[in-house]
């Protein structure tokens, strides 16, 4: 099967929920994504396989720096390029609202995460420590906009 990754639309409200829900043990709560859905349609896009929503990214940008918030793909779907082109999309729509740079908060524990941004750019920059509800740390990954993603050249 083939995806396609589109900007977010108010109507994938609760498939996006969904989404979150599959991939992450504290998820957003439902009201953070609809809010997100209404303000960030810029830096928001989604995988759509066949009209089922399978992935998601979303980012802000706050004047020069960009924020990736989250990046998902449900677990039955992952390892088929989708993640890389959800945060290749975000990422790129980052650099058009001018930033200079892009950081992300990942657990430290997720070695497959941390890897994962690694391939794609981004360098551990620094920690933060009970970031988490259950107590465990975040590192912070940063990626400097010159210097493009793998997927982006």
């Amino acid at each position: 099967m083939s995806y396609l990754i589109r900007p977010v639309k108010a109507s994938d409200t609760t498939r996006v929920y969904a989404v979150e829900m599959e991939c992450f043990p504290d998820p957003y709560p439902s009201e953070f994504i609809e809010v997100l859905i209404e303000t960030k349609r810029g830096p928001f896009f989604v995988a759509d396989e066949d009209g089922k929503i399978v992935g998601y990214a979303v980012g802000t940008a706050s004047g020069r720096d960009g924020h990736v918030l989250s990046v998902a793909v449900n677990p039955g779907c992952r390892r088929r390029g989708i993640g890389t082109a959800l945060l290749s999309a975000v990422s790129r729509r980052l650099v058009e609202e001018g930033v200079d740079d892009i950081h992300l908060e990942v657990r430290k524990g997720n070695g497959a995460a941390i890897s994962f941004y690694e391939r794609m750019g981004f360098r551990a920059f620094s920690e933060i420590r009970h970031y988490y509800r259950d107590g465990e740390d975040a590192l912070v990954l940063k990626r400097l906009t010159a210097s493009p993603s793998p997927s982006d050249r």
